[in-house]
């Protein structure tokens, strides 16, 4: 990102071509702006360089002879646009030299380094904040910001401060600074306002606007967000992140939608060195018994990386092949959401005690073997598309109220008797299955309930009476045949 402040000696402007809008009769020219390595080009009209001039002549005193004059006649021959064109670039490589250090705030709009420059991007947000800022927090304590707007702060941190005639005025960085500390939620996007970015960013190296930056390059901290409850990644990964120790301590939702990242340990251990080495010899499971090996190193660095007080993590989106041990770096986990991802075994979730909602619809899971033994407690299972055909493994997960199965390729009743006897299911999803196009799908599916049909939702609709009528019939000869079998 560019930082004319400190690089204004390595900074340099042109012209270097102008296009017809033969449509309208509008001459534009292209103005290439370089800043160290960014460079972005900036699109204008000689109307625009004429207002920007006259605010230049009216605020900083600059010569009315600087720019050259308009001309009324033949203003479209090419010899002389071409000629424009170099007086034009000669104009604003003179306004360049002469603010050497600081632009004006006309000429910084102008050639558009409020959107490309950390001190005059900052100065936008700034005004905003200072004017809008209270009303912002009081109406929702959530803010987008940009993947540019974050590292900009970021940067900001770590420079002197530059000279400013604003001091204390509505472009001062202290309005910044004092809303990232009262903010409670976080949205980090790539752009603001650009509701493709999902499909641009997260799979390709997008630059911003018509510059050359990237945001999945840009790395940054989050040290101005002191109070953060609430994290939001989209089409942007965390791995971004290089400091996230500040976090841990107020953090307690974490969500990353639409990203390239496989591993949940590229979200929880995104600022570790060692994320993809063996992640289980860092974890709780070793340290979690009085009897386990692990050394004092392992167990410091387990106290290091642990989020004490996260408790919601959503992954929906991503690129997700596993859940990987990383995921005991947060023991006080209610909710974990890993929703269309690429998943297709379930593991790494015993030292979770505290884990009630588990969502894993949209993945690639095939079975589910005896899922009791590392999730216990769940209250609610999201297993919609996916490809299970039997539910053998979740016949002991007695603290389930709420279980999912839409979508998947169940065909035989019989299937239903494993979660029928879980004494707390109250809903039940299996449309979507092969099962569900049955006859008398629903009471059959009933039946298998007994005596708690009339307290099971089924597909998110209680059984009519005449269903739970049928169901009772059918129960009762199901019930004739269980027995038929003992003797």
């Amino acid at each position: 990102m560019a930082c004319y402040y400190r690089q204004h000696e390595d900074s340099s402007v042109t012209v270097p071509k102008f296009c017809n809008e033969t449509s309208v009769g509008v001459t534009y020219y292209d103005i290439k702006v370089r800043v160290g390595r960014v460079e972005w080009l900036v699109e204008r009209r000689y109307k625009d360089f004429a207002q920007l001039h006259d605010k230049l002549v009216e605020e900083v005193s600059i010569s009315k002879k600087l720019l050259p004059p308009k001309k009324l006649v033949g203003n479209k021959q090419p010899a002389f646009l071409e000629q424009r064109r170099e007086q034009l670039e000669t104009y604003l490589q003179e306004l360049l030299i002469y603010f050497r250090t600081e632009l004006p705030r006309a000429l910084a709009e102008f050639l558009d380094f409020n959107k490309y420059d950390i001190i005059y991007l900052l100065q936008d947000l700034a005004k905003l904040f200072h004017e809008s800022g209270d009303a912002l927090l009081s109406s929702k304590k959530e803010y987008n910001l940009s993947a540019l707007e974050v590292f900009a702060i970021s940067e900001r941190l770590s420079l002197p401060c530059p000279p400013s005639p604003d001091r204390g005025g509505k472009y001062d960085f202290s309005h910044v600074l004092d809303f990232c500390t009262q903010l409670v939620s976080l949205v980090v996007t790539p752009v603001k306002d650009n509701s493709s970015f999902t499909q641009d960013y997260n799979t390709v190296d997008v630059p911003i606007g018509r510059s050359n930056i990237i945001p999945n390059r840009l790395k940054f901290n989050l040290n101005a967000f002191r109070n953060l409850k609430t994290l939001r990644f989209s089409a942007l990964s965390t791995e971004n992140i290089v400091d996230v120790e500040l976090l841990k301590p107020t953090l307690q939702t974490i969500c990353v939608h639409n990203t390239t990242i496989q591993n949940i340990n590229q979200v929880l251990l995104c600022d570790n060195l060692h994320k993809h080495c063996d992640v289980p010899s860092l974890l709780p499971e070793e340290i979690s018994s009085a009897t386990s090996g692990t050394s004092e190193s392992n167990a410091s660095l387990v106290t290091a990386d642990a989020w004490r007080e996260l408790t919601e993590l959503d992954l929906t989106g991503n690129l997700l092949t596993q859940i990987d041990g990383s995921v005991r770096t947060a023991p006080k986990l209610r909710r974990l959401v890993l929703e269309q991802n690429r998943i297709r075994n379930v593991q790494n979730l015993s030292e979770l005690p505290h884990l009630q909602l588990l969502s894993l619809s949209g993945n690639l899971i095939n079975e589910c073997v005896d899922w009791h033994l590392t999730m216990g407690n769940l209250v609610t299972l999201k297993l919609a598309q996916n490809k299970l055909k039997t539910l053998s493994g979740l016949r002991k997960l007695l603290s389930l109220v709420n279980l999912d199965l839409s979508s998947n390729q169940i065909e035989e009743l019989d299937e239903v008797d494993y979660i029928a006897n879980l004494p707390l299911l109250e809903t039940l999803r299996l449309t979507g299955n092969p099962l569900a196009g049955s006859v008398d799908y629903r009471p059959r599916v009933l039946a298998r309930f007994h005596e708690r049909a009339a307290e099971i939702s089924l597909d998110n609709e209680p059984g009519t009476q005449l269903e739970l009528d049928t169901a009772l019939v059918l129960s009762a000869l199901l019930k004739s045949k269980q027995r038929a079998k003992q003797k």
